[in-house]
């Protein structure tokens, strides 16, 4: 190989050099031009948070807290509850259903005593005139709510409840002799929602005031148990969310309402926020805005618990698809017993549409009208058969129990079926069946009548009943008018007549 000699080599370096500088002048590629190229983008697009890749505004969570937070309220409430003190036995008030009726034996007694409960959370404005969205827990049950405004702090103003809904936690109160023309937030829409989207939670945790938290969707759609039994599906997020923050707003970065912050999970012993929290998708909430104003959540009641189908169950089972939704329990005298339906009967159509899982013909029986015949097609051992329901209408009660297993609002009574051993222990003849009363609210029609917990109720307005769930519909039937009941206590029957509010 020749060698290349040191003069030459420092030659050519120079003429290169040379050469590149006349280029990069041509072009305007100087090392100033090139530094504040990037930071002439960095300023164009700073308004966007969309874009991947793009620098974030630093003023957009400020600009939307300020836009949104004139809206957002705190509620405060009172409940008067009762309590019993420990008998000398040393039994709470947790104590056996029939020392709860009867008293407890050998002389120990239970000393009931009234207490005010008050709890806190919060709401957001949604009318000018004063109505206000929040969650049901927040204000179910509550003897006084008073709401106050983030611009005249320090102001209460009492308000009412306008309607409630327990399977999906929300409420509507309106305020009573309030301001009028009040700022109102834009309900925006949960469905564009997606994993990774930025949103803010604002309300009153720990009642600290006015707070403000950011985060993103971590789920959409993750099903949640709100009461025993039902799922709705919620928006899951780690925005931090902590008590008191329930029933505030979730907005999007458009400063838009998507959800109402409702729920969280928290560790340990711990009551504060983990990163996981849970929000109603304000589309759940929009629809059933208009029953909401009426005072009433209607939904469809079929009466059976179900289980989705696994890969496993499909041969043993004789279907063509896991899609479906195995019957595991049938409530007794239900719209399902009485169509004929079974437990171990697979359910793959429903009026028309195809069931794919359980949430999904849940959601398909809710929103049928309580009067509807619809066609349910079932497998039943591994050959399709169609059967015909009447769907009836789901009774919930304050804290969300299906009425079927007691509760009837509209008189104040809680009410469950009356089982064999019931009937034996409360001196019942053999076979005898009816409504037992569990719970007689305070300062209610029951209580007026003279109803005591540990009544059966027979018969309601001539009509003989066999079930929580059969008095529940008789009284539904009456709209709070006066009743009549036939009821069996200590083995006695008594005529009663009562009164509606």
């Amino acid at each position: 190989m020749r060698r290349v000699r040191t003069p030459y080599i420092i030659l050519i370096i120079l003429a290169s050099a040379m050469v590149g500088a006349i280029v990069a002048s041509q072009l305007g590629l100087s090392s100033e031009s090139r530094a504040a190229e990037p930071a002439a983008q960095s300023s164009d697009r700073s308004s966007s948070v969309n874009e991947p890749g793009m620098p974030m505004n630093t003023h957009l969570f400020r600009d939307i807290a300020k836009a949104v937070n004139p809206v957002v309220v705190y509620v405060t409430t009172e409940s008067r509850v009762q309590s019993s003190n420990t008998d000398s036995f040393g039994n709470g008030p947790e104590g056996d259903f029939f020392r709860q009726f009867f008293g407890a034996p050998f002389g120990g007694q239970q000393q009931p005593r009234s207490q005010i409960e008050r709890a806190l959370g919060s709401g957001f404005i949604i009318s000018k005139d004063g109505e206000i969205l929040t969650n049901n827990h927040v204000v179910a049950g509550a003897d006084k709510i008073q709401v106050e405004l983030l611009s005249e702090q320090g102001k209460k103003y009492d308000a009412k409840v306008i309607g409630h809904d327990p399977l999906s936690d929300s409420a509507l109160i309106k305020l009573e002799n309030g301001p009028t023309n009040l700022p109102t937030a834009k309900l925006g829409d949960s469905k564009s929602l997606e994993p990774g989207d930025w949103v803010m939670a604002i309300g009153n945790p720990f009642n600290y005031g006015h707070t403000v938290t950011v985060g993103v969707v971590s789920f959409m759609g993750r099903p949640f148990r709100e009461i025993p039994g039902r799922n709705i599906n919620m928006i899951q997020t780690d925005a931090s969310i902590n008590p008191g923050n329930s029933g505030g707003p979730l907005v999007d970065t458009n400063g838009d309402v998507v959800g109402i912050n409702t729920a969280i999970l928290s560790g340990g012993e711990g009551e504060g926020n983990i990163g996981i929290g849970f929000a109603v998708p304000i589309d759940t909430v929009k629809n059933l805005l208009p029953q909401l104003r009426k005072g009433q959540v209607v939904r469809g009641y079929l009466g059976v618990t179900m289980l989705d189908v696994t890969e496993d169950e499909v041969k043993g089972l004789g279907l063509p698809s896991t899609e479906g939704v195995l019957v595991r329990q049938v409530e007794q005298d239900s719209p399902a017993e009485r169509a004929g339906v079974m437990p171990g009967d697979v359910i793959v159509k429903f009026n028309g549409t195809e069931v794919k899982n359980s949430d999904q013909i849940s959601q398909l029986v809710a929103a049928t009208q309580p009067g509807t015949t619809v066609k349910i097609e079932v497998y039943r051992n591994a050959r399709p058969q169609t059967l015909t329901a009447t769907i009836t209408q789901l009774h919930l009660d304050e804290q969300g129990n299906e009425k079927s297993n007691g509760g009837q609002t509209h008189y104040g009574l809680s009410l469950g079926d009356v089982t064999p051993n019931m009937a034996r222990r409360l001196g019942l003849q053999a076979g005898t069946d009816g409504a037992l009363v569990q719970q007689v609210q305070q300062g209610s029609p029951a209580e007026g009548a003279g109803l005591q917990p540990g009544d059966v109720i027979l018969e309601v307005n001539r009509h003989r009943v066999h079930s929580a769930q059969d008095a529940a519909n008789e009284l539904q039937s009456a709209s709070g008018g006066t009743v009549f009941l036939l009821v069996s206590r200590h083995g006695q029957q008594l005529f009663i007549s009562m009164k509606g509010d």
